[in-house]
């Protein structure tokens, strides 16, 4: 008789991570019942909105071998640019215009820093969310821009509408997961991401520009932070000041936990999809239970750790 195979790591970690998600259904379920209810799903995904997006492109930052920390202020930069925008001349596409510019003009500078002046991705761009965040409380003095007259209603709409009785901020977030997928696989610059992320030197070798590469994943990533940011201040109609403190975490914690390599070359969007579930649906579970919403910060930082620990371990096997 023929010997079984044995189950390979990449094999076991998507049956690992659904696995962990569907305990945690099960556990917040028994512990709640009102976890389970198709208004509370609804709840947990339109919540996700904004990490859910913003972990798309840190799963390619990563991929690729870098860190981009200053996603959340980027979004709340996009969120306010769009706001002033929208209130001064009444044109959702103008806003729109506004946001996508910020995430492109961030995304340009992060990008030519790591590419063009070596520097170190995670610390320049932790020291460009500091700049960031001074930036908004200087145009903002830290308060949101309400959004609740009628000039903004053309802005707000899009994300407060429904099609097919579903919120439009969640057909944006599966079709960006869906859009971007085909792209890291059929596309020659998608498949790029992970060979940059495996082995520079040798994709270099290979005749792959590294530049353009490292270009194209912080762009990638800040505009989509920028689109986040301007969904959520469309849905909630206010552009926050405060949104980006915790996202960074919260979405390289999801895009860990869904089996992308710290170390690049390795990650997989529809896994980190599913690690961001995985945070929010602890996230919600905690407040189903009635604990205090400082828990989360333990939880998501939990997660974080042990998805760190669990990658470690690999790598010393």
């Amino acid at each position: 008789m023929a010997m079984k195979k044995k189950l390979t790591r990449n094999q076991i970690q998507p049956l690992l991570t659904i696995g962990v998600l569907i305990a945690l259904c099960i556990i917040f379920t028994f512990s709640n019942s009102n976890f389970l209810t198709g208004q509370n799903l609804f709840s947990i995904l339109i919540t996700s909105v904004v990490v859910g997006m913003i972990a798309i492109g840190e799963c390619t930052c990563i991929m690729s071998g870098y860190f981009d920390m200053s996603v959340g202020m980027i979004a709340s930069m996009a969120g306010l640019a769009a706001a002033t925008v929208m209130g001064s001349t009444g044109s959702v596409l103008l806003a729109l215009l506004a946001g996508i510019a910020v995430g492109l003009v961030c995304g340009l500078l992060a990008g030519a820093c790591v590419s063009y002046l070596g520097m170190n991705a995670f610390i320049t761009t932790f020291a460009l969310q500091s700049v960031y965040r001074g930036i908004i409380y200087i145009f903002t003095d830290g308060f949101p821009i309400p959004m609740f007259d009628a000039k903004y209603a053309a802005f707000t709409k899009w994300g407060q509408m429904k099609v097919l009785g579903i919120q439009f901020p969640i057909i944006a977030l599966v079709l960006c997961y869906v859009l971007v997928s085909l792209f890291l696989k059929y596309r020659k610059l998608g498949r790029c991401i992970y060979l940059v992320g495996g082995n520079a030197k040798c994709a270099h070798i290979c005749g792959i520009s590294l530049h353009r590469v490292q270009m194209f994943v912080f762009l990638l990533c800040d505009v989509l932070a920028a689109l986040a940011g301007m969904l959520y201040a469309s849905r909630i109609g206010s552009a926050n000041a405060f949104l980006g403190d915790t996202i960074p975490m919260e979405a390289i914690a999801a895009t860990i936990v869904g089996g992308t390599s710290m170390a690049g070359g390795k990650g997989n969007l529809a896994l980190t999809f599913v690690g961001v579930m995985i945070v929010f649906v602890v996230k919600n579970g905690l407040i189903m239970i009635g604990l205090p919403d400082f828990y989360q910060y333990i939880a998501v930082g939990l997660i974080f750790f042990l998805a760190v620990m669990v990658q470690t371990e690999r790598k010393k096997s």
